[in-house]
């Protein structure tokens, strides 16, 4: 990093710094909400026409929240809570002076982001450490996930088992829910339960309100913290709390084997899933010859010019079922390594403080990832292995938090196995330390190398002591280096952080350190050897409500990555603002100057100093995303500027856009269409160009069914004449493939589904008309949840 560019940082901090204040006042009020008890049945079908809502608690949604600071709400909503003992009933009676602009559309659970939206949050057992989410749109469809204020991190993948309905009428809408107390994690007791709890309503027009029916003080960065309290339940009881759910899976695979010729293969497949509530405590989930593969494909990815792995999301109902209990601060449980078990259990509980994960499963074969710091790969493990993983933490009180994690991956002539502890203080409404230290002990198999090995010639595989290799002459890897250790071997990973968050004011410093003996081959660990420290500040302004704009954030970021060796790695230097403003608008210009170095010059060795390039970047970043229109929602960004080419060890010119376009046409159907652009020129002369179109079109026939068509076009174009290490022969200069997907699904709840389905994949090396289709695929699922 030139001294210009750290002089730029670091008057960019001072020149903030000069505007700090703090401030650490507590707002921390809780004001109770008596749920009322009722008796006898209640139909969820937005008609609120039976007598015990005339019994119910009122309760006023009308602070807005986000983004201004708590402001008297323009809209009346109000909210109606009561309970049997056995679930708990809410009510939103949201009005609206003009209906018709109301965005509420038939969707799949969790898809309706960016409509209306009314909802309650949950924190069950009032710790402010996590809670449920529970959201509605106007017309019935479900949003529900898990927010951790531990791990500061929300998700949708959590499913549960509930009721709503919503209707649109001339004075609004009406939203009506029924949350099961069996489906929910909670202290039973005979004295009345007491819930943190947040009613809200999300109001999208001109701008997007958030709006409540408690204030969230922006100087306080929990806001799990400034729920209010919920009473009632007394005595309440989860129940039996058993679900079967028993599965059919038939299907037909055929595809191209290295004969040219096609291979057909019947599958059918009969599974078995168990949830049960032992106590109110402790829950099992239980599978066995689980159909752990994902109805929708993955969302698409460009993967080039990249030395590192993809990360891609959970999808399946095993893992996802309280997947928060093994969170940490760092990603060690990755269940998407775990490809095809025969079996899996899970045991998660809570009692007072303290609360606990754990899981065992096996797996067909063993997929890990070989991490490095310049490049990752991943290697195949033959034969069955097992995996397991234990996760606790003890809430000493409401301000720490400490925790242990244990993972372990075994197969044969293969194991890893990881053990750590981690800790969260929380110093002021505003202040958090965070750490997580780390062992692990590995032993790789010792052939496990030659994967990676050039399939024509495994001769030259492994250097000689003083052997010397030059960049692109032989085939050497700093994979084949990392795995090729002929014992087992130890490693350690620290982080340590620190994070300051007030009304005007972030900032931030971690350090993050993962020695070359570490891995964390359950999680997803792709870089070791690496040591780094990241700095940053971030200015937020406010508008006044009613001005066209209504937040606007600078910020400022220096990152540091070196060896274990203490040899340069990485220096990052970023600089940003962004705006946001009516019609869900906003705007983020970034700047990034980053010394970086390239692919080792000689491969037989992991050294950086004197072994590599040292390249200096310069990059400009700029989005925008706007919704003008009911239902439509447009978002572009771009880059450009200097980038690494890795294949060639040279700097090069990047263009990279991208699009996203998703319009509502009616309340039933959506279409989404993505597109991404990637080029890459080196030496005056283009080396590829890659275009990705993603285009899914839904038709919702109503909230519990379905037809989702998805097309994925991937066309690639390489230059072969401007690799510098490989004979133009051996460059694919065309790669076209398509992949296309037809759906129909029914569900009644996460658990009782049928699917129906189709995909397939077609390929080239030439023009579109020479497509030749390499793969089919047909099947049909169906599951039944049995629930007591």
């Amino acid at each position: 990093m030139t001294a210009i560019k750290t002089i730029i940082f670091w008057s960019t901090i001072l020149i903030l710094s000069a505007f700090a204040t703090t401030s650490y006042a507590n707002s921390n009020s809780h004001h109770q909400i008596l749920i009322p008890s009722i008796s006898g049945s209640v139909s969820i079908d937005a008609q609120l026409d039976e007598p015990q809502w005339q019994k119910a608690k009122k309760v006023l949604i009308n602070n807005v929240t986000r983004p201004y600071d708590n402001t008297p709400s323009p809209i009346h909503t109000e909210a109606l809570l009561m309970e049997d003992g056995k679930q708990l009933y809410i009510a939103f009676i949201a009005e609206d002076p003009n209906p018709s602009q109301i965005r509420g559309f038939l969707r799949d659970r969790d898809k309706s982001w960016g409509d209306d939206i009314v909802g309650v949050k949950l924190d069950t057992y009032n710790d402010q450490r996590t809670a449920y989410r529970f959201l509605v749109n106007p017309l019935g469809s479900q949003i529900d996930g898990i927010e951790n204020e531990v791990t500061q991190r929300e998700s949708d993948a959590w499913d549960g088992i509930w009721d709503s309905a919503g209707i649109i009428n001339d004075k609004g809408y009406i939203v009506e829910m029924a949350l099961p107390l069996r489906m929910l994690n909670f202290t039973e007791k005979e004295s009345i339960q007491d819930w943190g709890i947040e009613l809200l309503r999300m109001y999208p027009r001109d701008e997007r309100l958030r709006i409540s029916n408690i204030r969230l003080e922006r100087n306080n960065s929990c806001e799990l913290c400034q729920l209010k309290t919920a009473l009632g339940f007394k005595g309440a009881k989860q129940g039996e709390n058993l679900t079967i759910t028993p599965s059919l899976v038939v299907g037909k695979h055929k595809e191209i084997n290295d004969n040219n010729l096609w291979e057909e293969k019947n599958n059918t497949d009969l599974s078995l899933d168990a949830r049960w509530g032992i106590t109110p405590d402790l829950l099992l989930n239980a599978t066995i010859n689980p159909d752990f593969s994902t109805v929708e494909t993955d969302s698409s990815q460009l993967n080039l010019n990249n030395n590192f792995a993809l990360y891609f999301q959970e999808k399946r109902p095993f893992f996802l079922d309280n997947a928060d209990y093994f969170d940490s601060n760092y990603n060690l449980v990755y269940t998407r390594n775990i490809n095809a078990p025969n079996y899996g259990a899970k045991l998660t509980g809570r009692k007072n403080d303290h609360s606990f994960g754990l899981f065992v499963t096996d797996d067909d074969s063993t997929n890990i990832l070989i991490p490095g710091n310049r490049a990752s790969s991943l290697a195949e493990i033959s034969g069955e292995s097992k995996a397991s993983a234990l996760r606790y933490r003890y809430n000493y009180n409401d301000d720490i938090t400490l925790g242990w994690i244990s993972t372990l991956r075994t197969a044969e002539d293969y194991q890893n196995s990881v053990h750590g502890i981690d800790a969260r203080f929380r110093l002021t409404t505003n202040d958090v330390f965070k750490f997580q230290s780390l062992y692990s002990n590995t032993e790789y198999p010792d052939t496990l190398f030659e994967q990676f090995c050039d399939e024509t010639d495994n001769s030259d595989c492994l250097p000689d002591d003083n052997e010397q290799c030059t960049f692109g002459e032989c085939n050497f890897s700093e994979t084949i280096l990392r795995t090729t250790q002929g014992q087992p071997f130890s490693g350690n990973a620290l982080k340590v952080g620190y994070y300051h968050n007030d009304t005007n004011w972030s900032y931030r410093a971690d350090y993050n350190e993962k020695n070359a003996g570490f891995r964390g081959d359950l999680g997803f660990i792709s870089r070791i050897d690496q040591k780094t420290l990241s700095v940053g500040v971030d200015r937020k302004w406010y508008a006044i409500q009613g001005d066209w704009w209504s937040n606007f954030f600078l910020s400022s970021n220096w990152h540091k990555a070196q060896n274990d060796n203490g040899e340069l790695i990485e220096e990052k230097l970023n600089m940003s603002a962004r705006i946001n403003a009516k019609y869900s608008s906003s705007i983020h210009l970034g700047l990034t100057y980053r010394d970086k170095v390239g692919r080792r010059l000689n491969n037989s060795r992991l050294a950086i100093k004197g072994n590599t390039t040292l390249f200096s970047e310069s990059r400009i970043y700029l989005s925008a995303n706007i919704k003008p229109l009911l239902g439509l929602h447009l978002n572009t960004s771009m880059e450009y500027g200097d980038a690494i080419d890795y294949s060639n060890n040279r700097l090069g010119l990047t263009k990279q856009l991208r699009g996203n376009i998703n319009w509502n046409v009616n309340k039933h159907l959506e279409l989404r269409f993505k597109q991404v652009f990637n080029q890459l020129d080196a030496d005056s002369s283009n080396l590829f160009t890659a275009r990705l179109t993603d285009i899914r079109a839904t038709h919702q026939f109503s909230i519990k069914s379905f037809l989702r068509l998805s097309l994925v076009y991937n066309n690639t174009t390489r230059n072969p004449l401007n690799y510098l290490y490989e004979k133009p022969e051996d460059i694919i200069k065309h790669s076209r493939d398509v992949s296309t997907e037809l759906l129909y699904a029914y569900k009644i709840n996460p658990q009782t589904v049928f699917y129906l389905g189709y995909s397939d994949h077609q390929y080239t090396e030439e023009t579109l008309s020479h497509l030749t289709k390499d793969l089919q695929k047909v099947f049909m699922k169906f599951s039944y949840a049995w629930m007591k």
